[in-house]
């Protein structure tokens, strides 16, 4: 397989979620395979610095104006050629008009991927999004749920659309895992409690108050759940809602049960410390976390709506329950602690199908795949 051009990877963004996080991992695994990559972002922002840390190659993106983007495309088309891109990937939504403008100006000199990180949202099959739609040459969704979306509310051809699930290293969870005494005592939490946790960070989009009701109403049962909830409060965005979720948990009473710990990048060690892993956000695009939590063989609670429907099958590899609805939750949660051999089997199952169709093997193979199939010897 030819290695002599570079894949690009457009991502501005100023975030540090699961988003960028997997444009990094992306980034790294194909570099590690032969491939140089680069990233076009902002200077000073968690993905550019960590893609620079990890030997990434990065180029500015001088200007964050969505207008901007006009004067933007020809300096980045310039920049494209010098850096022999012949594959660029545009991760972000917003970012559509200025990365087919930059082909335009270069002559079409690289093939544009879009890699689906969020939802598509409503009616795009307007004169300007089949424009811009239709100058890629292939759209990547995480999961088969989203192709039927896509093809309803855009004017993507079907054979334009390729499944290319978002992966783990799945070693990092399963080599020498972590004992789970010994991850609690690492976080400071207590040894034999029963304890269910979520790891994102903290946001309504999240949702970590429906856990924290759901908590508050298996205590009223007799039921004392501890719960772990590890994330950063969200940067730039609905400020007020990590001190929402704090003031929830005094009114409840529970502030001797439920331990906030701050996003730590060996992350495998919070996992080892629950017994049970929840994912509560309202409608999750993809999932990352449930991921991780299926390779780390716990049994997973999920909500059932968003990208988290086609990882999670109810009953065999995890639970799923309706979105913002505490009582479900705490049922789901109920039934697992009254029930260990089931929660056991679905933790199992979860690991097998964590290792079937999420490692980032595959998922750089199948990308292989595609830019494989391009005629770049021009």
């Amino acid at each position: 397989m030819s290695r002599n051009y570079s894949i690009g990877h457009i991502c501005p963004s100023t975030a540090w979620g699961g988003l960028e996080m997997n444009v990094h991992r992306l980034a790294v695994w194909l570099t590690e395979r032969g491939w140089s990559n680069i990233l076009y972002g902002f200077p000073g922002a968690p993905l550019y610095e960590a893609c620079q840390r990890s030997g990434v190659a990065v180029r500015e993106l001088p200007s964050k104006s969505k207008f901007g983007d006009f004067f933007l495309a020809r300096n980045l088309s310039r920049q494209i050629k010098r850096d022999n891109a012949r594959v660029i990937i545009n991760h972000m939504n917003k970012n559509f008009l200025l990365a087919v403008l930059a082909k335009r100006h270069s002559g079409n000199f690289f093939k544009l991927l879009y890699d689906q990180h969020m939802h598509v949202g409503g009616n795009r099959r307007d004169l300007y999004h089949s424009w811009v739609y239709g100058h890629l040459d292939y759209w990547l969704v995480p999961l088969p749920m989203f192709i039927r979306a896509l093809t309803e509310k855009t004017s993507v051809p079907p054979g334009k659309i390729k499944t290319v699930p978002h992966a783990i290293v799945l070693d990092h969870f399963t080599d020498n895992p972590s004992d789970k005494a010994v991850a609690r005592q690492r976080l400071r939490l207590p040894e034999d409690a029963i304890l269910a946790g979520v790891i994102g960070r903290i946001d309504p989009k999240k949702c970590q108050h429906v856990l924290i009701d759901a908590a508050g109403l298996l205590h009223k049962k007799g039921i004392p759940l501890h719960l772990l909830i590890i994330g950063d409060k969200s940067l730039n965005e609905e400020a007020g809602y990590e001190e929402q979720v704090y003031r929830q948990v005094e009114q409840l009473g529970l502030g001797e049960f439920v331990h906030f710990r701050p996003y730590m990048s060996d992350i495998e060690h919070g996992y080892a410390a629950m017994d049970i892993f929840t994912l509560t956000s309202k409608s999750e695009t993809y999932g990352m976390v449930t991921i991780e939590a299926m390779a780390s063989q716990l049994p997973v609670v999920g909500t059932n709506d968003g990208g988290t429907t086609d990882i999670i099958d109810d009953g065999a590899n995890g639970l799923l329950v309706e979105p913002l609805d505490p009582s479900a939750l705490a049922d789901a949660i109920g039934r697992l602690i009254a029930d260990p051999e089931l929660a056991r089997r679905l933790a199992e199952q979860a690991r097998r199908d964590a290792f079937a169709n999420y490692s980032h093997h595959r998922q750089c193979e199948l990308l292989e795949e595609i830019f494989d199939s391009f005629d770049l010897s021009d």
